[in-house]
């Protein structure tokens, strides 16, 4: 199902030029938004 000016996307908007500069993450809570849609917390530790 599309909703029309609703992006769907799952871009946060921040880019990073390689993977390395990122750092360890982990993923924090999953939570259920409808019958196929998840919501992932990822965390970032230092």
């Amino acid at each position: 199902m599309e909703v029309e000016g609703v992006d769907v996307q799952p871009c946060g908007g921040t880019h990073v030029r390689a993977t390395g500069e990122i750092g360890r993450v982990r993923v924090g809570k999953i939570e259920k938004k409808g019958r196929h849609n998840r919501r992932v917390n990822v965390l970032f530790d230092e």
